[in-house]
């Protein structure tokens, strides 16, 4: 009669036994800058053969360059944003920064000729703190 019962009792305490879920939210600071560059701020960079615009970002302190992550979106007016490096219309556009400032570099997608841009771009920059 026991090994009858201690079946049920086992699939009892499987079944009616409380579980709870414990979940620890990890929340990573960041902040976001939204700029814009006119099209008179393109410069020839004969040195990697592009245009380049410069962005004075102070935001882009020597810590943050150091440990932080940092994301670059262009958009063309159109509240469609780009995630940097892209090719977009056979143009290469990539970023690099240093302490201070950000710098957007463009040229045609084989890398041959650089491409001036003709039109204002907005750009979002995304500094994502780093817990380190």
């Amino acid at each position: 009669m026991k090994t009858f019962i201690l079946p049920f009792i086992f699939l009892g305490t499987i079944f009616f036994s409380s579980c709870t879920k414990e979940t620890n939210e990890v929340v990573i600071p960041n902040q976001t800058i939204i700029g814009n560059v006119s099209t008179d701020m393109w410069l020839l960079n004969t040195g990697n053969n592009s245009y380049q615009a410069t962005l004075n970002i102070p935001e882009l302190d020597g810590q943050t360059v150091e440990l932080d992550a940092v994301q670059v979106y262009i958009s063309f007016g159109s509240n469609i944003w780009e995630p940097l490096p892209q090719v977009f219309n056979g143009v290469s556009y990539l970023y690099s920064y240093s302490p201070g400032k950000l710098y957007l570099d463009t040229q045609n997608a084989t890398g041959t000729a650089p491409v001036r841009i003709t039109a204002p771009l907005d750009v979002k920059i995304v500094i994502i703190k780093s817990d380190y």
